[in-house]
């Protein structure tokens, strides 16, 4: 799945994805996923679930920056079950946005 999203990213001349995701075990013994994805430029957004949905479900939302990362991700940070990670290149990309919100105006752009 984030092989076809790195592809598609590729193909749109975009540099590589950034993700946070966490995978948990449901009762019931099958993997559940949560992620929040960046730098995926305008790729359509349905393109994820199509690409998930070849192995099994999923729904995909647009990113709110108004509700922020922590809407999105901040419950899944204080369980004790499931596994975090992150991907190689997001400290990249989030020291690229804390630069542009401390040397930019009010509104965080340079």
């Amino acid at each position: 799945w984030l092989n076809s999203l790195c592809l598609a990213s590729e193909v749109k001349g975009l540099e590589r994805p950034f993700y946070f995701r966490v995978t948990e075990t449901q009762d019931r013994g099958t993997l559940h996923f949560h992620s929040l994805i960046g730098g995926v430029g305008d790729i359509r957004r349905l393109l994820f679930k199509d690409f998930w949905e070849l192995n099994g479900f999923a729904r995909v939302e647009a990113y709110d920056p108004e509700l922020g990362a922590n809407y999105y991700v901040g419950k899944y940070l204080t369980k004790d079950a499931g596994d975090i990670r992150f991907s190689h290149n997001l400290r990249q990309h989030l020291t690229q946005l804390e630069t542009r919100v401390t040397i930019g105006d009010d509104d965080g752009k340079a």
